[in-house]
Protein backbone atom coordinates (compact mmCIF):
# COMPACT_ATOMS: atom_id res chain seq x y z
CA UNK A 1 0.00 0.00 0.00
CA UNK A 2 1.50 3.12 -0.87
CA UNK A 3 1.15 6.08 1.54
CA UNK A 4 -1.44 8.83 0.14
CA UNK A 5 -1.74 12.57 0.95
CA UNK A 6 -5.36 12.67 2.42
CA UNK A 7 -6.89 15.85 0.99
CA UNK A 8 -6.88 19.33 3.62
CA UNK A 9 -5.49 22.58 4.28
CA UNK A 10 -1.91 23.39 2.99
CA UNK A 11 1.05 24.75 4.85
CA UNK A 12 2.05 26.80 1.29
CA UNK A 13 0.07 30.17 2.53
CA UNK A 14 0.82 30.27 6.16
CA UNK A 15 5.08 29.69 5.19
CA UNK A 16 3.93 32.56 2.52
CA UNK A 17 2.87 34.61 5.36
CA UNK A 18 5.58 33.65 7.62
CA UNK A 19 8.30 34.40 4.54
CA UNK A 20 7.08 37.45 3.99
CA UNK A 21 6.75 38.27 8.00
CA UNK A 22 10.82 37.81 8.18
CA UNK A 23 11.42 39.76 5.06
CA UNK A 24 9.89 42.92 6.35
CA UNK A 25 11.40 42.27 9.71
CA UNK A 26 15.15 42.24 7.81
CA UNK A 27 14.27 45.50 5.61
CA UNK A 28 13.10 47.57 8.58
CA UNK A 29 15.81 46.13 10.94
CA UNK A 30 18.18 47.08 8.34
CA UNK A 31 16.62 50.55 7.67
CA UNK A 32 16.30 51.56 11.22
CA UNK A 33 19.76 50.10 11.82
CA UNK A 34 20.91 52.71 9.22
CA UNK A 35 18.97 55.81 9.88
CA UNK A 36 19.46 55.25 14.01
CA UNK A 37 20.59 58.69 15.35
CA UNK A 38 24.31 58.00 17.07
CA UNK A 39 25.26 59.53 20.20
CA UNK A 40 25.39 63.12 19.78
CA UNK A 41 28.67 64.82 19.48
CA UNK A 42 29.78 67.57 20.72
CA UNK A 43 29.11 70.71 18.52
CA UNK A 44 32.26 71.68 16.70
CA UNK A 45 33.96 75.44 17.50
CA UNK A 46 32.10 77.57 15.34
CA UNK A 47 33.12 81.23 14.82
CA UNK A 48 30.32 83.87 16.37
CA UNK A 49 29.38 86.32 13.51
CA UNK A 50 30.40 90.09 14.35
CA UNK A 51 32.70 89.54 17.25
CA UNK A 52 36.41 87.44 15.59
CA UNK A 53 36.08 84.98 18.55
CA UNK A 54 34.92 81.38 17.93
CA UNK A 55 32.67 79.32 20.12
CA UNK A 56 33.18 75.93 21.90
CA UNK A 57 30.55 74.12 23.61
CA UNK A 58 30.15 74.86 27.47
CA UNK A 59 28.99 71.75 29.06
CA UNK A 60 32.82 70.55 30.06
CA UNK A 61 34.24 73.35 31.58
CA UNK A 62 30.39 74.42 33.45
CA UNK A 63 31.06 70.42 35.05
CA UNK A 64 32.24 72.15 38.24
CA UNK A 65 28.84 73.73 39.06
CA UNK A 66 26.63 70.69 37.86
CA UNK A 67 25.17 68.56 40.70
CA UNK A 68 23.31 65.33 40.19
CA UNK A 69 22.01 66.33 36.48
CA UNK A 70 21.12 69.84 37.03
CA UNK A 71 21.26 72.09 34.97
CA UNK A 72 19.83 69.81 32.69
CA UNK A 73 21.98 68.99 29.86
CA UNK A 74 19.74 71.10 27.28
CA UNK A 75 20.54 73.83 28.98
CA UNK A 76 24.24 72.89 29.36
CA UNK A 77 23.95 72.45 25.70
CA UNK A 78 22.64 76.05 24.56
CA UNK A 79 25.52 77.56 25.58
CA UNK A 80 28.97 78.10 24.59
CA UNK A 81 32.06 79.82 25.71
CA UNK A 82 34.61 82.02 23.85
CA UNK A 83 37.87 79.62 23.01
CA UNK A 84 40.59 80.10 25.11
CA UNK A 85 38.28 80.93 28.28
CA UNK A 86 40.17 79.52 31.00
CA UNK A 87 38.12 78.88 34.50
CA UNK A 88 39.19 81.22 37.17
CA UNK A 89 36.46 80.40 39.95
CA UNK A 90 33.61 78.75 40.52
CA UNK A 91 30.45 79.06 42.76
CA UNK A 92 28.37 76.11 43.30
CA UNK A 93 24.67 75.72 44.21
CA UNK A 94 23.95 74.92 47.88
CA UNK A 95 20.51 72.91 46.95
CA UNK A 96 18.58 75.24 50.06
CA UNK A 97 16.82 76.90 47.14
CA UNK A 98 16.15 76.40 43.32
CA UNK A 99 19.36 76.17 41.88
CA UNK A 100 21.77 79.21 41.26
CA UNK A 101 25.44 79.00 40.72
CA UNK A 102 28.16 80.70 38.86
CA UNK A 103 31.48 80.26 37.41
CA UNK A 104 34.09 83.09 36.37
CA UNK A 105 36.74 83.17 33.55
CA UNK A 106 39.03 85.30 31.39
CA UNK A 107 39.53 85.05 28.02
CA UNK A 108 41.80 87.48 25.73
CA UNK A 109 38.89 89.52 23.92
CA UNK A 110 37.79 92.44 24.87
CA UNK A 111 34.56 93.46 27.14
CA UNK A 112 32.90 94.56 23.74
CA UNK A 113 33.79 91.59 21.99
CA UNK A 114 32.52 89.26 24.99
CA UNK A 115 28.79 90.94 24.97
CA UNK A 116 28.87 90.77 21.27
CA UNK A 117 29.21 87.01 21.52
CA UNK A 118 27.06 86.37 23.92
CA UNK A 119 24.26 88.00 22.48
CA UNK A 120 24.61 86.52 19.40
CA UNK A 121 25.47 82.80 19.85
CA UNK A 122 22.47 82.57 23.08
CA UNK A 123 20.19 84.21 20.31
CA UNK A 124 21.29 81.37 17.72
CA UNK A 125 20.96 78.75 21.09
CA UNK A 126 17.40 79.38 20.86
CA UNK A 127 17.60 81.74 24.74
CA UNK A 128 15.36 85.00 24.79
CA UNK A 129 17.70 87.97 25.24
CA UNK A 130 16.12 89.46 28.19
CA UNK A 131 18.73 92.12 29.15
CA UNK A 132 21.43 93.52 27.73
CA UNK A 133 23.22 96.79 29.27
CA UNK A 134 25.05 97.99 32.65
CA UNK A 135 25.54 95.20 35.36
CA UNK A 136 24.16 95.96 38.88
CA UNK A 137 26.61 96.99 41.45
CA UNK A 138 29.68 96.04 39.28
CA UNK A 139 31.16 99.34 38.07
CA UNK A 140 32.27 99.40 34.30
CA UNK A 141 30.80 95.80 33.76
CA UNK A 142 27.96 95.14 31.67
CA UNK A 143 25.76 92.45 31.35
CA UNK A 144 23.76 90.23 28.88
CA UNK A 145 20.65 88.31 30.75
CA UNK A 146 18.81 85.62 28.74
CA UNK A 147 16.30 82.62 29.61
CA UNK A 148 15.27 79.65 28.07
CA UNK A 149 12.03 76.63 28.67
CA UNK A 150 13.82 73.17 29.90
CA UNK A 151 12.79 69.93 29.34
CA UNK A 152 12.85 69.44 32.92
CA UNK A 153 9.80 72.04 33.09
CA UNK A 154 11.74 74.71 34.48
CA UNK A 155 12.71 78.22 32.94
CA UNK A 156 16.73 78.85 33.20
CA UNK A 157 18.47 82.31 33.05
CA UNK A 158 21.79 82.87 32.06
CA UNK A 159 23.89 86.12 33.19
CA UNK A 160 27.07 86.78 31.51
CA UNK A 161 28.49 89.51 33.57
CA UNK A 162 31.67 91.09 31.94
CA UNK A 163 34.24 93.12 33.90
CA UNK A 164 35.84 96.14 32.17
CA UNK A 165 38.78 94.92 30.07
CA UNK A 166 42.52 95.21 31.24
CA UNK A 167 44.94 95.92 28.56
CA UNK A 168 48.70 93.96 28.96
CA UNK A 169 51.84 96.46 28.38
CA UNK A 170 52.69 97.40 24.26
CA UNK A 171 51.84 95.00 22.01
CA UNK A 172 53.27 91.97 23.79
CA UNK A 173 50.50 90.96 25.89
CA UNK A 174 46.93 90.59 24.86
CA UNK A 175 43.76 92.13 26.54
CA UNK A 176 42.02 90.19 29.15
CA UNK A 177 38.65 90.10 30.46
CA UNK A 178 36.86 88.47 32.86
CA UNK A 179 33.47 87.23 32.57
CA UNK A 180 30.99 85.62 35.01
CA UNK A 181 28.37 82.92 33.72
CA UNK A 182 25.37 82.72 36.40
CA UNK A 183 22.90 80.04 36.10
CA UNK A 184 19.53 80.42 37.48
CA UNK A 185 16.69 78.08 38.26
CA UNK A 186 13.24 79.96 37.84
CA UNK A 187 9.88 79.03 38.47
CA UNK A 188 7.96 80.21 35.31
CA UNK A 189 9.28 83.34 32.23
CA UNK A 190 9.68 86.64 34.02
Amino acid sequence: MSATRTPGPSLRPALLVVGLAVFLVLVFGIGAALTTNSPSKPAAPRRVAGTGLVGEPAAGPLRPIEILGTPPSDVLDALRLPEGSRAVTATKWNGSTQYSAKMTFQVGASQGALLRFYRTSLRARHWSIVDVGPARGSPGAAEVLAQRASTDGWFWEVGVVALPTTFGPGATRPDVTRFTVDLYEMPDAS
